[in-house]
């Protein structure tokens, strides 16, 4: 049985490869969260921070006095801003920067996978 098989003159999916594919979906899903102010962090979980922020991770102070997540220290990025994490620091179709690969939200931000 391959992707699909032919039965009685109609096409019946391969449940295999169906299912293979929805666990792919929710797992990429499932890559940021909406925390309780509508921003979306990076991660499964929404930490507040002092100024009422919210991060993935915890909270790190910035020399600007905002704060950021995720592990390692607040680096700057080319515009100013400062982005936490440990990963390679990119700049998204928005223009701004992320830690890691630009993942678009439903919200049309982005955030660093």
């Amino acid at each position: 049985m391959n992707k699909t098989t032919l039965v009685d003159g109609m096409y019946r999916i391969n449940l295999k490869a169906l299912f293979g594919t929805i666990v792919l979906g929710i797992s990429t899903a499932t890559l940021a969260t909406i925390c309780p102010d509508g921003s979306y962090v990076s991660g499964p979980r929404c930490n507040i921070c002092p100024d009422g922020s919210y991060v993935s991770g915890r909270c790190k102070i910035t020399p600007g006095g905002s704060y950021v997540g995720g592990s390692g220290n607040p680096r700057i990025a080319p515009d100013g801003s400062y982005v936490g994490g440990s990963g390679r620091i990119n700049i998204c179709p928005d223009g701004s920067y992320v830690s890691g690969r630009c993942q678009i939200m439903p919200d049309g931000s982005y955030v660093g996978r």
